[in-house]
């Protein structure tokens, strides 16, 4: 339980105090509006990975626990964040740590979707399993096959990008994502191969449409030949489409 109200505050640390916003002209609204945008974008890109660790904690403990009530609250509220964006009220995770046990905060109020740059972020310590092995809480790792548990992923269609280093890169390498009976395939052209293990490139993989919410699936990828990896995998994203820019 100490375990779980550490990471608690931890991830209560990470999100900067409430300013109080002073009225401005229409002028400067707007330019208020574009800054908030950056900084939520920002956030979710730091929180995300954080939350998922604390995500799985809590699984963890829910698994054992006699009364599983209040572990399974805040599983739930946690996933809303996600879902949202990853962006934490500060208030309500101080008021949760006041108790023994951090409880049920009403969900943030949702975060327009050009904000969501990465509404799931995936790595290599959050995979449920890896191979080759990588070493233990590691950032990145060389895989050929790692499996991710979605705990929640609402309705729409997502954008696959992959975050990765490949600096040994002799013939094309095929990547694929499998999830919800759909697949996603790209290949990796020697051109894009990365000067070093250290140079990380982004890599779109393609789209994915889901007609419905889905909740506690895998999420499966694969690099080339699982004996012999090359793919330094930091992280997988799954993000909304960007909008189309206006015709001219």
């Amino acid at each position: 339980m100490r375990r779980l109200l550490t990471l608690v505050f931890c991830l209560a640390l990470l999100v900067p105090p409430a300013v109080a916003q002073q009225p401005a002209p229409p002028a400067t609204v707007t330019r208020l509006q574009q800054m908030e945008g950056i900084y939520q974008k920002e956030l979710s890109a730091r929180h995300i990975p954080l939350l998922g660790k604390y995500l799985v904690e809590l699984q963890r403990q829910a698994a054992t626990a006699t009364d599983k009530t209040a572990y399974e609250a805040e599983i739930t509220r946690i996933q809303q964040v996600i879902s949202a964006g990853g962006v934490l009220d500060l208030i309500a995770m101080q008021q949760s740590l006041s108790g023994a046990m951090p409880m049920p905060a009403p969900p943030p109020a949702p975060i327009p979707i050009e904000r969501k740059q990465a509404l799931i972020a995936l790595s290599p310590a959050l995979a449920q399993t890896v191979s080759p092995t990588p070493a233990a809480n590691a950032e990145t790792a060389t895989i050929g096959e790692a499996d991710w548990r979605i705990e929640l992923i609402a309705a729409g269609t997502y954008d696959i990008l992959l975050q990765y280093a490949c600096p040994e890169l002799d013939a094309p390498l095929t990547i694929r994502v499998e999830f919800n009976g759909q697949t996603v395939e790209k290949e990796l052209a020697t051109d894009r191969a990365t000067k070093d293990a250290q140079t990380f490139r982004i890599l779109r993989l393609g789209s994915l449409t889901l007609t419905g919410d889905h909740r506690g699936e895998t999420l499966r990828l694969s690099a080339g030949d699982k004996a012999s990896p090359k793919l330094i995998l930091k992280s997988l994203l799954i993000t909304r489409p960007r909008p189309a820019a206006p015709n001219p």
